[in-house]
C-alpha cells in the first residue's frame, strides 16, 4: 500500500514540491524507496538513488562523485540508452546545450549524447555545484523529450553533518532541489529520513512551503500481525509456533516490522518466544536509559539541553498520556520556560519523534488504539512520541522502577 501511494505520487507530470519521506526508525521506508527504485527501473524510467547510510557522503564532492556515477549509470540499460541516443540525439534544444557545455565537448561531429557523456565524466568537474549546474541544463534541453528523472536521497539526514565550510555547496544542493520541483518541475525529489528534526531544519533551509511530508507509519494490529504470520513465522521451524504468544510480541514490539522481524531471527536463535522478547526489551531498556545522562551523549556536535529530572519527566508524561502520545506545544508547555529548546534537543539526538497529526488521526497507533482525540497543534499539527514501541515499552517500566525505588 505504501509502495502504491508513493508510485502515484512519482507519476504525477508536474512535481509541484520536494517530498519528505519520513516515519518512525525501522518503518520500512528504504524497503519501500527500493521497490520503487526496481520498479522504475523496469519501466525504463530514470531515477538517482542514493543511500546516504551505505556510504560516507558527508561531503559535497563525495556527493558530487556519486550523483555522476548515478545518472552516468543510468543510461547502461538498453531502454534508457537506446532514448538517448534517439530521442535525445534528434532534439535541437539539447544538441544545441552541449555545444554551450565548453572546452570539455569535442568538436567532432556525432552523437550529442555522447559528447555530453564525454563532458560530465570529465576529471575537471568535480565540484557539486558545476556538476548539478549541468545536469539542471541536461533536465531543461531534454525537456520535451520523456524524461522527467526521480532523485531519491535515503537518510536525507545525513546532509545535516556537514562541515560548516560545505555550506556554500549545500545551499546549491537544497536550491538545487527546489528549483527542479516548485519552480521548473523538472524531476521529482525524494528527501527519506526517519529523524524527526530533518523537517525543523529543512524547513529552516528553504522554507516549510517548497516542501511535502509524506508518512510510512506503522502497522495495525490486524495488519502486524498478517505480516508476522506470513513473513515472519514460516522461517521458523513448525516446532516453534505452538509456542507463538502474539500479545506478548505485540505489547514490545506494536506495528514496527523491523521489531517484528527481529523478534523472529531471536526466536530462531534461542527457540523460545519469550526469551526473544526479553532480548528486544533489554536492548530498548539499554536505549532508553542513555539519555538519563545526556553528559554521556556524544552522537552529534551540539550536546544534550536536557537535564537527567527533564528526561524523568518527559517519561512520565509520554507513560500518563492517552496512547503515549502528547502535541508538541503541550509537551513544550509541560517542561516549563525552555520547553521549546529542550525538546528539539529531544528530537536532535533521536530520543522523542515528531509524527504529524494528519497522518494520525482517523488511524491507530502502534498498539491499534484509535487517535481521534488526540489534541494536535492547529499550526504544525505535530505529536509526540517515543522514538518506538519497544522504547515506550521501555520508559513505562522505567517509570514505574523509579516509583518504587
Amino acid at each position: 500500500m505504501e509502495l502504491e501511494r508513493l508510485a502515484r505520487l512519482l507519476k504525477y507530470p508536474a512535481p509541484s514540491d520536494i517530498i519528505v519521506l519520513t516515519g518512525p526508525p525501522d518503518a520500512g521506508k528504504t524497503a519501500v524507496l527500493q521497490q520503487a527504485v526496481g520498479r522504475r527501473k523496469s519501466e525504463a524510467r530514470a531515477t538517482l538513488y542514493i543511500n546516504c547510510r551505505e556510504k560516507d557522503y558527508m561531503s559535497s564532492q563525495a556527493f558530487a562523485a556519486q550523483f555522476k556515477f548515478q545518472l552516468i549509470e543510468q543510461f547502461r540499460s538498453k531502454a534508457l540508452k537506446d532514448f538517448a541516443f534517439t530521442t535525445l540525439d534528434s532534439l535541437s534544444e539539447f544538441r544545441s546545450f552541449v555545444m554551450r557545455l565548453g572546452p570539455t565537448v569535442s568538436p567532432i561531429r556525432g552523437s550529442a549524447f555522447k559528447q555530453f557523456l564525454q563532458h560530465f565524466q570529465s576529471p575537471s568537474i568535480t565540484a557539486l555545484d558545476d556538476v548539478l549546474k549541468d545536469f539542471v541544463g541536461f533536465l531543461r534541453a531534454c525537456k520535451k523529450g520523456p524524461v522527467l528523472p526521480t532523485i531519491i536521497i535515503d537518510e536525507a539526514s545525513q546532509l545535516q553533518q556537514w562541515k560548516e565550510s560545505e555550506n556554500n555547496q549545500l545551499d546549491a544542493l537544497l536550491r538545487f532541489f527546489v528549483l527542479v520541483t516548485k519552480e521548473a518541475k523538472l524531476a521529482h525529489v525524494v528527501l527519506a529520513t526517519s529523524e524527526s528534526f530533518f523537517e525543523y531544519w529543512l524547513s529552516e533551509r528553504v522554507g516549510h512551503h517548497r516542501f511535502t511530508v509524506r508518512v510510512i507509519g506503522d502497522f495495525t494490529e490486524k495488519l502486524a500481525k498478517e505480516f508476522f504470520s506470513k513473513h515472519c513465522v514460516p522461517n521458523l521451524s513448525e516446532v516453534l509456533v505452538p509456542s507463538y504468544e502474539w500479545q506478548k510480541i505485540w505489547e514490545v514490539c506494536g506495528g514496527r516490522p523491523k521489531l517484528l522481524l527481529a523478534c523472529v531471527e531471536r526466536a530462531a536463535e534461542t527457540l523460545n518466544w519469550t526469551d526473544a522478547v526479553q532480548s528486544l526489551i533489554d536492548d530498548a531498556m539499554r536505549a532508553t536509559t542513555q539519555p538519563l545522562h545526556p553528559a554521556c551523549l556524544t552522537t552529534r556536535t551540539e550536546k544534550p539541553l536536557w537535564t537527567t529530572a527533564e528526561f524523568k519527566k518527559v517519561m512520565k508524561i509520554l507513560t500518563d498520556a492517552p496512547h503515549n502520545a502528547v502535541a508538541e506545544p503541550d509537551m513544550q508547555a509541560m517542561l516549563g520556560g525552555r520547553g521549546d529548546e529542550i525538546l528539539r534537543s529531544f528530537i536532535l539526538h533521536n530520543v522523542l519523534h515528531v509524527r504529524h497529526a494528519a497522518d494520525l488521526r482517523n488511524k491507530v497507533d502502534a498498539h491499534g488504539n484509535s487517535l481521534l482525540d488526540i489534541p494536535a497543534d492547529p499550526q504544525g499539527r505535530k505529536i509526540i512520541t517515543a522514538v518506538s514501541p519497544a522504547q515506550q515499552f521501555a520508559m513505562k517500566r522505567l517509570v514505574d522502577q523509579l516509583l518504587t525505588s
